[in-house]
């Protein structure tokens, strides 16, 4: 924030709301890096909604140590993996509660409603702590379709917090509508530090009502094929024969869950994609390998493009020659049956079981679909059918994905699975979600 800011800040309250707020109580500073000497009872403030991946390169490298010592990050490293989707707002709230709030005073902010009901990089957030002392969320006002801020597509709330007081649930909740603020609760998914789940204020809590569906560690659920930024290189509207057929597989796309397309569209893809992958390994082919293919002419022509995409995973296997690489592939995306899902976006859980086509088993879009790897008809005929329970889509209802981007990614839905040990399977008992070369 600049200084001008606090001065339109300042004309617009005492215009609209007749209140002159003293100068000694508005700074314009980097709360973060350089924070007042002094505390305040009572703090207002819309910190910035960004996710570090987002910061500028400098910012970044200066930021890394705070979000390590506020624990929303494990290690410097880590914030350049998944948990560079942190939010800025994060850091932002955790350092002005530990630096300029009064021990049990009160903040007031609006920020991203991601911090309560996003998965994964938001854990260190939850944990209620800052580097001395806890704090708690005591009240949450969501905005969803009462905008407060025009053009922002992000899901945000008005949040109130205590610093000094332990997070205890359920949260008093109020959500938006046509007809005025609905009272609704908030409670963890199962620990404290889960996403939240947002239940009518007096429903009884029905997720123990979930039998536990129970999948071997080699079957946790994963997202699709990431081609990072190079779907045109890699994805095909029609079956490309100048490439080896046993590298090109069928898409998964909207017509598999449409009841009147969903027989014509398993035997007759929309899509298709061309992985130059050792199907048993789950690993690219070798460059002596992939010399060998047909199509490694038409993927040659693309070397120059492919070697600049982006990502520190993806990088690391371009920087040891893999730039034929991608994303989301291992031994489970070559398993025989899939269980599979839309996953983004969505308001319906509908998850479907696929096979192959022409003996080529389906793949999942990007984060478009998520899926989980089965190795017979009869095991995957059983885990969509125990998915299908409602309950599992109330949950999902519960914690406030619907229409977003995360509705129920791989990480949601593993949460309410019962993940044991692999059994019948060569080799390593478990599959890693990084990219293997």
């Amino acid at each position: 924030m600049r200084v001008e800011h606090l001065e339109k800040f300042s004309s617009e309250v005492a215009t609209r709301y007749g209140i002159s707020f003293p100068a000694s109580s508005l700074h314009a500073q980097d709360v973060i890096c350089h924070p007042l000497e002094r505390t305040f009872d009572i703090l207002v403030g819309n910190p910035p909604w960004c996710n570090f991946c987002d910061l500028p390169s400098e910012y970044k490298e200066q930021l890394k140590p705070y979000f390590v010592d506020y624990g929303l990050v494990p290690s410097t490293r880590a914030a350049l993996l998944g948990s560079s989707r942190v939010d800025l707002a994060a850091l932002v709230l955790k350092a002005v509660i530990e630096k300029l709030l009064v021990d049990g005073g009160d903040g007031y902010f609006f920020a991203p409603l991601s911090l309560f009901c996003g998965d994964g990089a938001h854990i260190g957030f939850r944990d209620y702590k800052t580097k001395s002392t806890y704090f708690a969320a005591r009240e949450v006002v969501e905005f969803t379709s009462a905008k407060v801020f025009e053009g922002v597509s992000t899901s945000y709330a008005a949040v109130y917090f205590r610093r000094g007081e332990r997070q205890s649930f359920p949260v008093s909740y109020f959500r938006a509508g046509q007809t005025g603020f609905r009272r609704l609760k908030a409670i963890p998914l199962r620990d404290s530090c889960d996403p939240w789940r947002i239940m009518e204020d007096e429903s009884r809590d029905t997720h123990a009502d979930i039998a536990s569906i129970k999948i071997s560690s080699r079957q946790k659920p994963r997202q699709g094929v990431n081609t990072c930024g190079a779907n045109s290189v890699f994805i095909f509207d029609s079956h490309p024969d100048f490439i080896d057929p046993k590298y090109v597989f069928p898409l998964a796309t909207k017509e598999l869950w449409r009841p009147d397309s969903r027989a014509r569209a398993k035997n007759n893809p929309k899509k298709w994609i061309f992985l130059p992958y050792d199907s048993k390994a789950g690993k690219p082919l070798a460059s002596s390998e992939l010399k060998q293919i047909l199509g490694y002419e038409y993927l040659s022509q693309f070397q120059s493009q492919l070697r600049q995409r982006k990502g520190t995973l993806l990088n690391s296997a371009i920087g040891r020659g893999y730039w034929w690489a991608l994303l989301g592939v291992g031994r489970y995306s070559f398993a025989p049956f899939k269980v599979i899902w839309e996953a983004y976006g969505n308001k319906t859980f509908e998850p479907i079981v696929v096979g192959s086509c022409n003996g080529m088993p389906w793949q999942a879009n990007q984060a478009m679909q998520a899926f989980i790897p089965c190795w017979t008809q009869a095991d995957a005929t059983r885990i969509c059918e125990e998915l299908r329970n409602p309950a599992v889509s109330l949950l999902l209802e519960q914690l406030n994905g619907q229409g977003k981007c995360n509705f129920a990614q791989p990480g949601k839905i593993r949460k309410i699975l019962s993940i044991g040990e692999s059994v019948g399977m060569s080799g390593s008992s478990s599959e890693q979600t990084r990219l293997k070369v």
